[in-house]
This record gives structure tokens, sequence and C-alpha cells, in this order.
């Protein structure tokens, strides 16, 4: 019986996700892993393309456009396994890294979800941090973050947050947690669900021994949007004040957000006086300020 159930959500996939299946199928045929791709109404042919050169991996189609964890969702409710591995369509990962990652979950009950080291291709890693929170989004403002890169072969060890392009999780903890908030279209998903994981008594950890590939923000800039640090900028800055107003409050999320762009303001005004270029400031003035997602209708 298979022990883990891939998820990945596609949405204009259809050139990438080969990739990502071809890094998949060996793990499949081991008899470790099954898959599931979520089609997000891409209109691009990847429901088709996946089931005629991936027949071993099943197909849901959303229907809609209806954002990545509403898509992990779907997949995490028809998941029969004990495992689930969130991995974006323009992400890998190997058998060898799969039972790493899992042998690790065995060895360690108390950890609730893990993530590898990810490598993009120009040789760049994915970073861990703590949990955002208003002081933590200022600091950033100011060019004071303190996240960290995730070595590939250091030891294990625990963090608060992880990304989402590569995620293992125990599917019951999942599903007890309800999965991803639904309202979080696109960014800071994931990291709701650290910070809910957490709070529940689990823990999560990188395990660097097993390492990940990710095209990070190709499908993103594909879309031809204003770009923040490689986010599509209207999801960015509204998935960010929903987490800040769900867990600070409104009068903190607001006054956050005022104080971030005052900040990036006065870093602007620098770069622009040395002759440096200001595009983050300008992307930021064109972005949503103090705007929600919009609200999930029930069916």
């Amino acid at each position: 019986m298979m022990r883990v159930t891939a998820i990945s959500v596609a949405y204009k996939a259809r050139a990438i996700i080969g990739d990502a299946l071809r890094s998949l199928q060996p793990a499949h045929e081991a008899g470790l892993l099954d898959c599931i791709i979520v089609d997000n109404d891409s209109g691009d042919g990847t429901p088709a393309y996946v089931r005629e050169a991936h027949p071993w991996a099943t197909v849901i189609e959303s229907g809609g456009n209806i954002g990545f964890g509403r898509g992990c969702n779907l997949g995490l409710a028809a998941a029969e396994t004990e495992f689930v591995l969130f991995l974006n369509p323009d992400a890998e990962l190997d058998l060898a890294g799969l039972r790493t990652l899992v042998a690790f979950l065995d060895a360690h009950p108390e950890a609730g979800l893990i993530g590898p080291a990810i490598r993009d291709p120009d040789g760049g890693l994915q970073v861990t941090d703590r949990l955002p929170s208003p002081g933590r989004v200022l600091r950033g403002a100011a060019g004071r973050g303190g996240a960290w890169p995730i070595e590939p072969g250091q030891p294990p060890f625990r963090t608060e947050w992880l990304c989402g392009a590569a995620l293992l999780g125990r599917t019951a903890l999942l599903r007890e947690l309800g999965g991803f908030d639904p309202r979080f279209f696109l960014y800071f998903e994931e990291t709701d669900l650290c910070r809910r994981i957490l709070a529940s008594g689990s823990q999560i950890w990188a395990v660097p021994e097993a390492v990940a590939r990710h095209r990070d923000g190709e499908i993103a800039r594909a879309t031809r949007r204003d770009m923040y640090h490689g986010c599509i900028a209207q999801h960015y800055f509204e998935s960010r004040f929903y987490y800040l107003v769900k867990h600070y409050g409104w009068p903190a999320a607001v006054l956050t957000e005022t104080a971030d762009a005052v900040t990036m303001g006065a870093r602007a005004l620098v770069r622009l006086l040395r002759g440096r270029p200001v595009d983050d400031f300008r992307v930021r003035m064109r972005s949503p300020f103090y705007r929600l997602p919009a609200p999930i209708e029930k069916a």
C-alpha cells in the first residue's frame, strides 16, 4: 500500500508539470507514492496532457481558478495515504529524497510537517524563518530580515516556517486542522498552516538531507503581472494583510501595513538620491492597501 500522496495544484502548468511528474514516477513505481494533480481550470491542456503522458497520476479538475490552498484541500480530501506531499508543479523531488523525508517522519512522531532543502536552477537556496509578526514585517521593510538558507546536507533542525513548494505532512493532522485556510488565494497559506500546526503541539522540521529542485516564480512571472520578490504583488499583499488581521487583529494589521509603506518609502528615497532603482517601492504603491482576499462563498 502506498504511504504518500503527492498533491500538485496546476494552473497553466502544461509546459512544466512533466518534469515534476517524471521526478515522482520512480517513487510510484517503487510502491511508495500516489499522485493527485488538481487542475485549476488551466485552459492550456494540462489535464489532457497528464492523463495521456502520466496515466498513473489522478487528475481532479476543480472547475475554476480557486487558488492554491483550496486546490490542495481537494487533493487532501481525496488522499488515502498516511502522508501527503504538497509539491508545486514547477518543483521536483526524487525517490531518495522522498524516502529520506518519510523515514524522518517515521522516526519523529512529534513532527507534523517537514520540508527538504530546496535549490533553484541558479543554485540559490530556499530560506526558512520564524513566523511573521508585525515587528518582523517591519524589520524586513527596514532591510533587517532574519531568514537563513536551508543548506543541503546539514542536519535536520526545528523551525517555525517552511516554503510551500515542497512539504510532507501527516494526513490525519492536516485534516484535523482543516487543511489550508481557503481564503488565502495565493501566498501565506502555508505560513498560516505552519502557525496552526505549532499551536496544535506538533513540530515543524527542515530535513536538508533531502533536496528538492524548484523553478521559483516561473509560473507567476508568466502572468506578466506586477511582481514583488518573485510573487504576484496583488495576492502577496492581500494575503499578508489577511494573515496579520487573522492572527493579530485589525488595528495591528493596519498599523503594520502603514508603517511598512512608510519605511519602504524612506528607503526608496535614499536609493533614489543615490541613483539606484526603486522598483520594489513602485510595485508596492501600485498594490492594494488594507485589502483582504475575497471571502469564500459557501456551497
